[in-house]
């Protein structure tokens, strides 16, 4: 299982590698706010996989803490706005 995992992820890395060849690694890392359809993101702290599918987020497996650490430049790390760590005042917040 851990192998296929490993496959899917160096595939996919491999796969976003050649379309992204044009740009620069600034370009990649401004886009982790939009992630794009067959981007791959790997949660560190977990290693749980995700690819985004044209439906949504597909959970495909987890690797190790430790590959978790060493990925692609290509991998996402986060998928989350730059402004979403900010707090929200809701109603029920006193």
């Amino acid at each position: 299982m851990k192998s296929l995992i490993r496959a899917v992820v160096a595939a996919l890395a491999l796969g976003a590698s050649f379309a992204s060849f044009a740009q620069s690694s600034a370009s990649v890392t401004a886009n982790h706010d939009q992630a794009k359809t067959f981007d791959v993101f790997v949660d560190q702290p977990t290693g749980f996989t995700f690819v985004k599918m044209p439906t949504g987020w597909k959970f495909v497996g987890a690797v190790s803490k430790v590959d978790a650490q060493h990925l692609p430049g290509t991998v996402l790390t986060a998928v989350l706005p730059s402004d979403a760590s900010r707090e929200i005042a809701t109603a029920s917040r006193k």
